[in-house]
């Protein structure tokens, strides 16, 4: 008898390892992966992917390889390339990522102005904006370091009949100019459907909420009617607790589902 015991004992604490080490070791993969393609949206050629593929701390049986030498993998994909029966008349052409990163836009310069008669010049004026693309769809390109800029002479002609346009000075022309970008979540905080979620931000993605103190083996983390957290909630009902199986507020069940204690 003591000996079953003692055997049940230790496969409940095999089984509390693996659940608690396997399952944070699932979302650890995910948040790696995820910065993974974060860090990948930033790159702009070929070397510097594989670059950051070979810092990355991503399971894969290249990684050893790409870390010593990222030439011999550019050579094994020219190789691959090779087999591609492509149409001699295809124009291969070297490309540029188009990454999340900061691109010289035109915006126009008080539009308005110019509509309510007269010529203002310049039109428009060349600054910095966040533009390109994410590696998911989910996120998108946003500027994490904004400066404003002023642009002057800004001028207008104004028309005059038969004569030569005068010309005005408008006051200089404010505008945003982007000088940092990343890709950032677009799901807001309500986008979760069930209070029993939260918005992972890394992943951007609605995930269950964690329990703590971490849920042991024998119980599962559930919302509850009455709770806005979720709780350890025990497989079987406590003693002494009229058959509940959870515990009451500031107390948890322990690892046997045998007793409620206070939270450590």
């Amino acid at each position: 008898m003591t000996c079953n015991l003692i055997l049940c004992i230790f496969i409940l604490i095999i089984l509390n390892f693996y659940w608690s080490y396997g399952a944070s070791g699932a979302t650890r993969d995910q948040l790696i992966l995820a910065n993974f393609k974060a860090q990948l949206s930033k790159a702009r050629t070929l070397k510097q992917a594989l670059a950051i593929y070979a810092d990355a701390n991503v399971r894969n049986r290249h990684q050893v390889a790409m870390q010593t030498d990222l030439r011999k993998i550019e050579k094994e994909i020219n190789i691959q390339l090779a087999d591609f029966d492509l149409p001699k008349d295809d124009k291969i052409v070297p490309y540029v990522n188009g990454g999340c990163l900061p691109r010289i836009t035109c915006v126009p310069v008080y539009a308005q102005q110019a509509t309510t008669g007269g010529i203002v010049f310049p039109n428009c004026v060349e600054v910095h904006r966040c533009s390109g693309c994410c590696q998911e769809t989910q996120f998108s390109c946003e500027p994490t370091k904004i400066d404003f800029v002023s642009f002057s002479p800004i001028i207008k002609f104004e028309h005059g009949e038969g004569s030569i346009p005068p010309i005005a000075a408008l006051k200089p022309f404010k505008t945003e100019n982007h000088t940092e970008c990343t890709c950032k979540c677009k799901l807001k905080e309500d986008a979760c459907p069930s209070n029993a979620q939260v918005l992972d931000h890394e992943l951007c993605r609605c995930r269950e909420q964690a329990c703590f103190p971490q849920c042991q083996a024998m119980q599962r983390c559930q919302l509850l009617n009455t709770q806005d957290k979720p709780s350890c909630v025990c497989k079987r009902p406590i003693p002494g607790q009229n058959g509940a199986y959870s515990c009451p507020s500031g107390y948890q069940p322990d690892a046997r589902c045998k007793k409620c204690m206070k939270y450590p």
